[in-house]
């Protein structure tokens, strides 16, 4: 077997193809961030424009019953930003970078907290968002 060296322009077509930016793709939502591993999302419209780019059909909508759905999610995940990910693929993209941003965040708290208090804080996060999203104001509100 010969081996086939691709030249610059099909190496960049190549990684457009994979991405779904050369021709829109029929899939469903939680199925495209799958594909191109998770969907820059932290400014909010970001995540709505990238899969417009991407899908035929797309309907703004769709990504918001996605989200309610919880068939797709938001977190903080690769690079400490909001990603658009399936909740399939959330599990393990977040036990990756577990370590990394609980890190990160006992020293923002400096001192303030210890792993004891920031593991019970995330079981009562999870208890309070276990019915559905909340906003901002009301978590903190509850915690």
């Amino acid at each position: 077997m010969t081996e086939r060296t691709l030249s610059q322009r099909q190496r960049n077509r190549a990684l457009l193809a994979r991405q779904l930016l050369l021709e829109p793709a029929d899939l469903p939502i939680p199925r495209t961030v799958e594909r191109i591993g998770g969907l820059q999302a932290q400014y909010a419209p970001s995540a709505y424009v990238g899969l417009w780019t991407r899908l035929k059909g797309f309907r703004r909508d769709a990504l918001t019953s996605a989200l309610e759905r919880r068939s797709v999610v938001q977190g903080t995940l690769m690079r400490s930003t909001i990603h658009l990910v399936s909740a399939r693929d959330y599990p393990a993209l977040a036990a990756g970078v577990r370590a990394a941003r609980r890190g990160s965040w006992l020293r923002a708290a400096r001192g303030a907290a210890d792993e004891r208090t920031m593991a019970g804080t995330a079981q009562r996060l999870r208890n309070l968002l276990a019915d559905g999203p909340l906003p901002r104001r009301e978590l903190v509100r509850l915690l």
